[in-house]
C-alpha cells in the first residue's frame, strides 16, 4: 500500500542528498514518458516563468489593509522586536544571553534549538547553535543570516541575532511556543477540520509569496519547518531558511538535496528550480494536513522518489470523503509534475479554497456540527 500514514511511517528530519550517479540512473530508468499533461509551448513557459519571478506581479496587500482571515484566528503576531539586520559576532553568545541547555525546542541535522533569554532585557528567544566543521558549513550558516535579513514578514520567523566561533554559529531567533505543525498531523487528540486547514496553508502562501518576491527560494518547506505561535490558534511562522537560496532569472539554479517526501519532480530530475518548486510542497501539505496521509510516501526513499516521478497521487482515500471540492481543486493545480502549470502563492491565495468567505462560513458550520451538542453548548456559553 504506498498511500501509507505519515503517523506510522516517517522519514524523521531526514535530508536526501541525491547525489549517487547510481541512484540518479535508477531513477532516470523508472521514469515514464506518457501519461502526463503536455507541457506549454516553450515562449508560453518563458512568459510564466518571468511572470513568477517578478516581484510587480505578484500584488500584495498593503500593510494597513491586510486581507481579512477566512476564520476568527487572526494574523500571526509580529516578532517582539524590529525586523534587525544581523551580521554574526565574534564573542561569547553567553555574554550577552542565557541559552537553557536542557530546554531544547528542536533539533535536526544541524545541530540543536534551544530557548535562550536576553539578560539586558529579559526577552525571550530561541537560540539556533549551527556546528560548523570547515569553511563551506560557516558559509551555509552566513547564506541563512543573509536570507533572514531579507525576510520580514509575521509568517517567518525573524532573526534577532548571532555569533560566530571556531566551532559553531549561534543564530538567535524569535521564540513561539506552539510546536510543530507535524506534531498536529500525528495527534490523534487534534482533529484538524477543513477550515483549520485553510487558516494553515493560507498563511503558508502569505509567507512564501513574501519570499517569492524578495525572490528567494525556501526549497525545504515541511510540516516540520513550520511552527505553531500558541497551541490555541490556528497562527503559524515558517522556519529554518538553511536550504534556501536566493534565485536569479537568468542564472538556472539546481539543487540536490531536502526531504524525500517533499520533492519536487525537478528536484529529484536534478532539473531547473525556481518559484513552483515550493508550491508543489505546499500542495503536499495542504495533502497531508487534510488527510494524514503522505501522496508520495513508499516504503523506501527510491520508491518515493518513483512515485513522485511518476507523479502518482489520488485523493480516492476514504479520508478525503467529506472534503470540499474546491480543496481537491487546488491541490490539483500544485500537485502537476510540470513546473510551470503550477498555480503562484498569489494565484493560491485567491483561489476559492482561500478566499471564498462563503466556502469559510459553510466549513465552519460543518466543524461546530462535528463538535456535537455538547461542545456546541461550550461555544454559546
Amino acid at each position: 500500500d504506498l498511500w501509507l500514514r505519515r503517523k506510522d511511517v516517517w522519514i524523521v528530519g531526514s535530508v536526501c542528498l541525491l547525489s549517487s550517479p547510481v541512484l540518479w540512473r535508477v531513477l532516470q530508468s523508472v521514469m515514464t514518458p506518457g501519461g502526463h499533461r503536455q507541457a506549454p509551448a516553450l515562449e508560453d513557459a518563458q512568459a510564466k516563468e518571468e511572470a513568477w519571478s517578478h516581484p510587480s506581479l505578484e500584488t500584495a496587500p498593503a500593510k494597513d489593509k491586510r486581507t481579512a482571515p477566512p476564520a476568527d484566528d487572526g494574523p500571526a503576531p509580529p516578532a517582539p522586536f524590529d525586523h534587525r539586520i544581523v551580521t554574526a559576532r565574534q564573542a561569547a553568545v553567553s555574554s550577552f544571553y542565557t541559552v537553557s541547555r536542557t530546554e531544547t525546542l528542536g533539533g535536526g541535522r544541524f545541530g540543536q534549538v534551544h530557548k535562550c533569554e536576553e539578560k539586558a532585557t529579559g526577552l525571550k528567544l530561541a537560540a539556533k547553535i549551527i556546528k560548523t566543521r570547515g569553511t563551506k558549513d560557516k558559509d551555509d550558516v552566513r547564506n541563512e543570516i543573509s536570507v533572514m535579513n531579507q525576510l520580514d514578514h509575521v509568517n517567518l520567523i525573524q532573526l534577532y541575532d548571532a555569533f560566530e566561533s571556531r566551532n559553531d554559529i549561534v543564530l538567535v531567533m524569535e521564540y513561539v511556543d506552539g510546536g510543530e505543525l507535524f506534531d498536529r498531523i500525528i495527534d490523534d487528540n487534534c482533529n484538524l477540520t477543513e477550515l483549520d486547514t485553510v487558516l494553515f496553508i493560507r498563511q503558508i502562501c502569505e509567507g512564501i509569496r513574501h519570499m517569492h518576491q524578495m525572490y528567494i527560494l525556501h526549497l525545504d518547506l515541511k510540516p516540520e519547518n513550520i511552527l505553531c505561535v500558541n497551541r490555541d490558534t490556528k497562527q503559524i511562522k515558517i522556519i529554518d531558511f538553511g536550504l534556501a537560496r536566493r534565485y536569479k532569472p537568468r542564472e538556472k539554479l539546481k539543487v540536490n538535496f531536502g526531504t524525500p517526501e517533499f520533492l519536487a519532480p525537478e528536484v529529484v530530475n536534478y532539473d531547473f528550480v525556481s518559484f513552483p518548486t515550493d508550491m508543489w510542497s505546499v500542495g503536499v501539505i495542504a495533502y497531508m494536513l487534510l488527510s494524514g496521509l503522505s501522496p508520495f510516501l513508499g516504503d523506501s526513499d527510491a520508491e518515493t522518489l518513483n512515485n513522485i516521478l511518476a507523479c502518482r497521487w489520488d485523493l480516492e482515500d476514504e479520508e478525503f470523503q467529506d472534503v470540499s471540492e474546491e480543496a481537491r481543486e487546488f491541490i490539483s493545480k500544485l500537485l502537476i509534475k510540470e513546473k510551470s502549470w503550477r498555480i503562484s502563492a498569489s494565484e493560491a491565495l485567491k483561489h476559492p479554497w482561500l478566499s471564498d468567505h462563503k466556502l469559510h462560513s459553510r466549513l465552519g458550520a460543518q466543524k461546530r456540527k462535528n463538535r456535537g451538542p455538547d461542545a456546541q453548548d461550550l461555544v454559546a456559553k
